[in-house]
């Protein structure tokens, strides 16, 4: 028996020149997350890409034109009937000016580590632990087993926030 149905959501860090990332407050409203912050991007429809969902996404939420780079990391959200996991990419701006739809009520730059003084979407939030977690353990002392095992995918999350902080 399925006790959820997945969905999938693509999301974005997109950065400024000076290396903040780019974060949405949910509307009030919302049916999930309302008053939230959470990074631009939605659900992808059927037979769409992930490029084209967060392209399409990021343009209907806040009116900017991105490039899509790379994956830097996953989450989970578990709602009633749906288990959403929450792909999330970096890319860049590559023009418009931002303009929040009705979906969104504010919006902040701000830089990664700023991101726990925000209440963020339970999505967000967990995302942003697990990173915290992962750049706190980068003193060397790691055990072997864990460090293998994480290796592909800690490099990749390790490159994207140290090009995030260079900005």
């Amino acid at each position: 028996m399925i006790n959820h149905v997945f969905g999938l959501a693509v999301r974005v860090l997109l950065y400024d020149d000076n290396g903040k990332i780019l974060i949405l407050k949910r509307s009030t409203d919302s049916k999930t997350n309302p008053g939230k912050w959470e990074l631009p991007g939605g659900k992808v429809d059927q037979g769409e890409s992930f490029d084209q969902a967060l392209i399409r996404e990021v343009f209907e939420e806040t009116g900017l034109k991105i490039f899509v780079e790379h994956f830097v990391g996953a989450s989970e959200q578990n709602l009633h009937v749906i288990r959403a996991i929450h792909i999330i990419m970096s890319g860049r701006i590559m023009e418009g000016e931002l303009k929040l739809s009705e979906e969104h009520e504010g919006y902040a730059w701000v830089f990664f580590e700023e991101l726990a003084d925000y209440e963020l979407a339970d999505w967000l939030n967990d995302y942003f632990i697990n990173q915290t977690k992962i750049l706190s353990h980068d003193d060397g002392k790691e055990t072997e087993e864990s460090e293998n095992a994480l290796q592909p995918w800690l490099n990749s999350v390790k490159g994207s926030i140290d090009n995030l902080r260079k900005r």
